[in-house]
C-alpha cells in the first residue's frame, strides 16, 4: 500500500496534468477530466477519513 504522502504527490501530479490540458479540447478529453477530478475527489475523502479515524483514542 502507498504511503499517504506518495497518495498525496500523486494528486497533485494528476491535478498538474488536468491543469496542463484545461480546458479540454474534445469531448473525450472532457470525460477523461470529470474521470480525473472524481478520482481525486475520491483519494481525499479516503484520505480524510483515515486523518479523522487516525486522531480518534478509546
Amino acid at each position: 500500500m502507498r504511503s499517504e504522502d506518495d497518495i498525496r504527490k500523486r494528486i497533485a501530479e494528476l491535478e498538474d496534468a488536468y491543469d496542463r490540458t484545461d480546458p479540454p479540447t474534445s469531448e473525450l478529453e472532457d470525460e477523461a477530466e470529470v474521470a480525473i477530478l472524481r478520482a481525486i475527489e475520491e483519494l481525499e475523502w479516503v484520505l480524510e477519513e483515515h486523518d479523522a479515524e487516525s486522531g480518534f483514542t478509546t
